[in-house]
């Protein structure tokens, strides 16, 4: 379960740090042939070469790499920077391709240079792509791509989501620095996104037209006596749609009934499982949200929300599906190490929550097509194994255990909470049965 996305400050916090690399290739490999040669000139098929460990463009065109960079939504304002060196003595220029949320596509480009060569572009609008550009000939070493972000920086939209009938309230946007409000704070503004250039930290609300009685009738019963700290560490499960998921939902309506009284921050990870956020937080930093931590410890959390479990219980083809990714056993002792690390971080409130119900027989059918090794996701044998340690955890720590597991497979409709191509990641109607089980839940157990 993959998939880019940038997050939100208030509702969801992003962490980075300055030149956060997004792609990078030394071209150290031998051969010249296509599957060797990751770039191409656009719009064909016609691949350069890797010869002597460099990226080999013989005629003056537009190259890009095969596969594309940057993926996921890029806010307006987000900074970034291609550097990469020519050891020829041709003239080329460096570019970006950004494809907008609009699926529209447009250029930038560079001057011309020679030898190492750097070009850096600011978004000027949210992009849903994007792909850096070599236009020239020439022997290129060492491409590398970052997203530049000081993360002593943030900024914050105020409120980051709202789901309203009618008229949405106004956004306010506002700067801050090592967690404290920069007064006047200069950030630029496009609709309902805003950034700080000198840093490139950016934010983006959201407006969701729909009924929120049942998240009223929930919410008002919950009263926030002072301000509380929400952290939030899972899967895609938490991190898709981020902005507009079910986190957001849920610090939207804890702060509709207590006004400015809870901050939601959400440290999600697609494709995370327990191992994964353990490696992290022992300080790991390889794979595609290695940095993703950076600036988890910049402010204290009063609860932690823990949603893993879908990357943990899938199980491999070559097992006949009967081992989890992270069987049992081996859950329990990187739990237990998850539980001392946020509880050494002063976290009082920890909330083991259990893994959603799958729609098993999508799942299944998507299994039986597929010929070769591969997962299994969704098993409810290795999913309920999974919850049954997560209860024995909290009843052994003195956590606190939150059922969405048996709700959601009880609901007669829940596949349309699923999405219907993969039968685990959540729809709309998935984050809003979730977020009003979270409040349901914090409504009852309310500290």
């Amino acid at each position: 379960m993959k998939k880019t996305m940038f997050t939100l400050c208030l509702a969801a916090a992003f962490a980075a740090s300055a030149d956060i690399t997004m792609y990078a290739d030394s071209y150290k490999r031998k051969g010249g042939s296509a599957k060797s040669a990751p770039w191409r000139i656009i719009n064909t098929n016609i691949r350069a070469s890797i010869e002597d460990n460099a990226l080999v463009l013989k005629e003056d065109k537009r190259y890009i790499p095969a596969g594309i960079a940057v993926r996921g939504e890029q806010p307006f304002g987000s900074r970034f920077r291609f550097t990469i060196e020519n050891t020829g003595s041709d003239s080329y220029k460096l570019g970006f391709l950004l494809r907008g949320l609009d699926k529209k596509h447009e250029f930038f480009y560079s001057a011309p240079q020679t030898g190492k060569g750097s070009f850096e572009l600011t978004l000027p609008r949210g992009a849903r792509e994007l792909t850096p550009v070599i236009f020239g000939k020439g022997k290129f070493r060492n491409a590398k791509v970052v997203r530049i972000w000081d993360n002593a920086y943030r900024v914050e939209a105020d409120p980051a989501y709202q789901l309203v009938k009618g008229e949405a309230a106004p956004v306010k946007f506002k700067l801050f620095h090592n967690e404290k409000e920069v007064p006047d704070g200069k950030v630029e503004v496009s609709g309902l996104e805003a950034a700080h250039p000198a840093s490139g930290a950016t934010v983006r609300a959201w407006i969701e037209k729909g009924d929120p009685a049942p998240f009223d009738a929930v919410a008002q019963k919950i009263k926030l006596e002072k301000p509380v700290s929400i952290l939030y560490i899972g899967d895609s499960l938490t991190h898709f749609d981020i902005g507009h998921n079910h986190v957001d939902k849920v610090g939207y309506f804890l702060n509709k009934f207590n006004p400015g009284k809870a901050k939601v921050w959400n440290y999600a990870c697609g494709g995370d499982d327990i191992q994964r956020i353990v490696d992290r937080l022992n300080g790991k930093k390889s794979g595609r949200w290695g940095f993703r931590y950076d600036d988890l410890w910049n402010r204290s959390y009063d609860c932690a929300v823990v949603f893993l479990g879908h990357n943990d219980t899938k199980a491999s083809s070559k097992d006949d599906y009967k081992i989890a990714v992270v069987p049992p056993e081996k859950q329990r002792v990187l739990y237990e190490e998850l539980i001392k690390k946020l509880q050494a971080k002063g976290i009082k409130r920890i909330i083991l929550m259990s893994s959603s119900s799958s729609n098993f027989e999508l799942c299944k059918a998507n299994s039986d097509k597929i010929k070769r090794i591969h997962n299994r996701f969704g098993d409810p044998v290795h999913q309920e194994a999974f919850n049954e340690v997560l209860k024995e955890l909290a009843k052994k720590h003195g956590l606190e255990y939150m059922d969405l597991y048996t709700p959601m497979k009880a609901r007669p409709d829940k596949a349309k909470l699923l999405n219907p191509n993969d039968g685990v990641h959540l729809t709309p109607a998935g984050h809003d049965f979730v977020a009003l089980e979270t409040l349901k839940y914090l409504s009852t157990t309310n500290k």
